[in-house]
């Protein structure tokens, strides 16, 4: 339609606006004032957001010349509008008196939405009953596969207000996935807002990245660099906890601020969260150590708390027990805690203790032991120790030093070269030869290869820098393989740079780590493990494997290490064999492993050549007493209500299993209605959406004008690639449609005629009822009929194609609309309501 200055129209998404006049036109826009609401717009000519007014027979108008207000018969002709006084006159003359709020009154005057925008509504009201607060639905937004003991732990939490909650599972159980499950859940139904999660100052990227791209929350770190951003932007000493609601910082960087804790009391934390809150000691008569000062005073505010651990009861009462009285003072104000663990009375109920025997279906471990002869390569690393231990030193001290690194890098496996300093002449030549011939190197330049041929990743792990610069080397040498590196000189954005491009197809396909990379950072995702050298603390190899080891594994974790022809070296592996590290997880036996790495020391720097294998037997048969206690684990059934393997079927049959593709329907509905640019890419399985000048809305609540994003309403799409958007639960997009649908004004009254057994004509209404919704049916009569309003509200709604005029136009329709809307109930106001056929023929009313 060629518009004009003078036209009226009304638009078809937004009703609310009232009439519009156009004032110009501007090429191809229009601006349109809309006198109702004082609103001015500039929209496309050729929109069909817009259309002429039209006064429809019964409908209220006023005279413009002396504002006398009258009703509308009908149309007549040239433009003429027939009175029902029965006077002409011109359309220009009148002016529609706006409805209001009376849904009955639209419906009356034949104002009625397309049965497509209805069916959206009814379909958003499905999707809000399916994410209400008491099921498991509000907790599936996440980017996450879906394991019953997660859920189970996340829905325990959450039943108590405040949630106040010890996460425990074994290494690799997905705590933090827990503990991320109640925060958006928490968050999304209202019950928190102020967040704050402490963890290793390690991990605190890693948790920054984790939170967005697998529960949409944007947070802030807060470091340094932070702090004076907000000295800057708010003013020297400004609170950051009033200028940032979610924060992750670093349990160092607290520990030296205690400012910062008395700051985030002041704001009120809604919601603590805590990652490897072992480290939170406070032994008996003691205020606790300077971690326990830092995050008490915040847990005591008496709101959220969650508390990571992964020290089981089993191993660390004590300590457990010192964890619970921070979010259960109460329960330990009038009993000891030695005597609640020697009388095994059950917990509190505020603790989840998953454990691997539970859950079942892991991956196995896959030991792949290399054997290495004593060649020239490795005789050369034995010869250095030989020598150093020849050479006259006039200094003992500094020979038995030089000695015991030697001894230390043997036993480990690590690089030799800079051990020796420029004095040592050829020992140092005789180190730096034995690197360059070291027969691992040649194994990894071997099968690097053909792993990359193959699309493999393959994480290997090194104890110290010297080395890792060694392998990458090496790796460039002789098999011109590209390696990524992750190392404790990266800077923490450098880092996370590294495992995303190691992730990537076209990435490198070894990344080579030290120790920084052995807690919190998951490798799930790599064929293989290589421990290039074995360090002396089990535990430390227990986290390197930890790394590959997860909960959402599908393959068997191949773990590759030496067997090497050094007497110390073979002894060592052959402890770590007898230990079982290679083959399952030793979660529980802190203490016993922490005596078996000083056993490994003492028989190391020794001044004997071979370790006496005796030595290592009593530590070896206490830890195997331990692994059996801990897998009898008596005291885990103090935990209340544990998962056990038998609940894992109910709890995913509550799963709604239409959740996605509800989301998806709801939400490529509205964006089209809007008017925002959309394309489908593989198939379906992804789209893209652009809030671009020609949407018929300039933004939407939490999305500005411009935005665009890719990505997948398919869970397991999601999953497979990060580098995508999943539109779900949280996402900006998907809260900011929903949100538009609940304030305006569109798909509220319509005309359905669907098929079924009964044939009659009634009035539809639906009521929201907290997060769910209610429907009544009213026939002719004025009953009220169940059967209806359950099938008409049920998915999918298919209504056959109706002219609204031949039902609106019928004589008598105000009427009949206006005393079947006297039936329902006047307490209740409905948020939809429509005008239904069931049966008859085709535009039959």
């Amino acid at each position: 339609m060629a518009w004009e200055p003078g036209d009226r129209l009304t638009h078809r998404f937004n009703p609310d606006l009232g009439a519009g006049l156009v004032e110009t036109v501007e090429h191809r826009k229009v601006v349109v004032r809309f006198p109702d609401t004082d609103t001015v717009l500039t929209l496309a000519a050729d929109s069909d957001a817009i259309r002429p007014l039209r006064f429809q027979p019964g409908s209220r108008a006023v005279l413009l010349a002396d504002l006398e207000h009258v009703v509308v018969d009908d149309e007549a002709e040239s433009g003429r509008i027939r009175l029902v006084d029965g006077r002409e006159v011109d359309v220009v003359d009148l002016w529609p008196v706006k409805i209001g709020d009376s849904l009955a009154e639209r419906l009356a005057l034949g104002d009625v939405d397309p049965v497509e925008a209805f069916v959206m509504r009814l379909d958003a009201l499905h999707l809000a009953a399916i994410r209400e607060p008491d099921g498991l639905g509000s907790f599936l937004g996440g980017r996450i596969r879906l394991f019953p003991h997660q859920l189970h732990a996340a829905e325990s939490a959450t039943k108590a207000d405040p949630t106040r909650w010890l996460l425990a599972d074994e290494v690799g159980l997905g705590k933090t996935v827990e503990a991320c499950l109640v925060l958006n859940h928490l968050v999304q139904t209202g019950r928190a807002d102020r967040t704050l999660v402490v963890a290793p100052d390690t991990l605190t990227v890693q948790w920054l990245g984790e939170l967005w791209r697998k529960y949409h929350q944007v947070f802030v770190l807060l470091d340094e660099k932070r702090l004076l951003d907000v000295d800057r932007e708010f003013g020297k000493g400004f609170n950051p906890f009033q200028a940032h609601r979610r924060v992750v910082v670093g349990m160092e960087f607290l520990k030296q601020r205690p400012k910062l804790t008395k700051q985030a009391v002041e704001a009120g934390i809604d919601l603590l969260i805590v990652d490897e809150a072992h480290h939170l000691r406070r032994p008996a008569g003691h205020p606790g150590d300077r971690a326990y000062r830092a995050v008490a005073p915040i847990a005591a505010l008496g709101r959220h708390v969650l508390l990571l651990s992964a020290t089981p009861l089993e191993e660390d009462a004590f300590g457990f027990f010192r964890l619970l009285e921070l979010l259960r003072p109460e329960e330990f104000a009038s009993e000891p805690i030695e005597e609640r663990v020697t009388q095994g009375r059950p917990l509190p109920p505020c603790t989840s203790a998953a454990r691997r025997q539970d859950i079942g279906g892991l991956p196995p471990r896959r030991p792949s032991p290399v054997d290495l002869t004593a060649d020239e390569g490795w005789d050369a690393r034995g010869q250095l120790e030989t020598e150093l231990r020849r050479v006259p030193a006039s200094n003992a001290v500094a020979r038995q030093a030089k000695l015991r690194k030697v001894r230390r890098a043997l036993a480990s496996g690590a690089a030799l070269d800079g051990l020796l300093g420029k004095e040592d002449g050829a020992l140092r030549e005789l180190a730096a030869e034995s690197d360059r011939t070291d027969p691992r190197l040649a194994w990894l330049a071997r099968m690097g290869p053909g792993w990359k041929r193959a699309g493999q990743k393959t994480l290997v792990f090194v104890a110290e820098r010297e080395t890792l610069e060694v392998v990458k080397s090496a790796m460039g040498r002789l098999a011109q393989v590209r390696v990524g590196v992750f190392h404790e000189d990266l800077s923490a954005s450098q880092r996370d740079i590294e495992v995303a491009q190691f992730r990537t197809s076209p990435g490198p396909s070894m990344l080579i780590s030290t120790e920084c990379g052995g807690e919190g950072r998951n490798f799930e995702f790599c064929t293989r493990l290589v421990l290039f050298d074995l360090p002396w603390n089990p535990m430390a190899v227990e986290q390197r494997i930890g790394r590959l080891d997860r909960i959402e594994r599908r393959i068997p974790v191949h773990i590759v290490y030496f067997r090497t022809p050094s007497p110390i070296g073979a002894s060592v592996v052959a402890l770590y064999e007898s230990l079982g590290i290679f083959e399952e997880p030793l979660g529980g036996l802190d203490r016993e492993l922490t005596a078996i790495r000083a056993a490994i020391e003492k028989a190391v720097l020794s001044d004997t050549e071979e370790p006496d294998p005796a030595k290592f037997g009593a530590v070896l048969k206490k830890a195997h007493r331990a692994r059996d206690r801990v897998r009898e684990a008596a005291m885990h059934e103090l935990h209340r209500q544990p998962y056990r393997p038998e609940m894992a079927a109910e709890i995913l049959a509550r799963v709604p299993a239409e959740l996605e593709e509800l989301t998806e329907d709801v939400v490529l509905a509205a964006a089209e209605q809007l008017g925002l640019r959309m394309d489908e890419h593989r198939e379906g399985q992804r789209h893209s959406f652009e809030l671009g000048t020609r949407a018929r809305v300039e933004s939407l609540p939490g999305v500005p004008a411009g935005s665009s994003f890719l990505g997948t309403f398919d869970r397991e799409e999601a999953v497979r690639d990060e580098s995508i958007d999943f539109f779900s639960s949280g996402h900006a997009l998907v809260e900011g449609l929903l949100a538009h649908l609940e304030d305006s004004g569109d798909g509220r009254v319509a005309l359905i005629h669907i098929r079924g057994d009964d044939d009659g004509f009634g009035l539809l209404a639906i009521y929201k009822q907290g997060p769910g919704f209610s429907a009544v049916a009213i026939d002719m009569e004025g009953r009220e009929r169940p059967d209806w309003a359950e099938l008409l509200t049920r998915r999918p709604l298919k209504s056959r194609r109706i002219t609204p005029e031949k039902w609106t136009g019928q004589p008598g329709w105000p009427a009949t609309i206006r005393r079947l809307a006297g039936y329902l109930d006047t307490n209740r106001r409905p948020v939809a309501l429509a005008a239904f056929r069931i049966g008859g023929p085709e535009n039959a009313a």
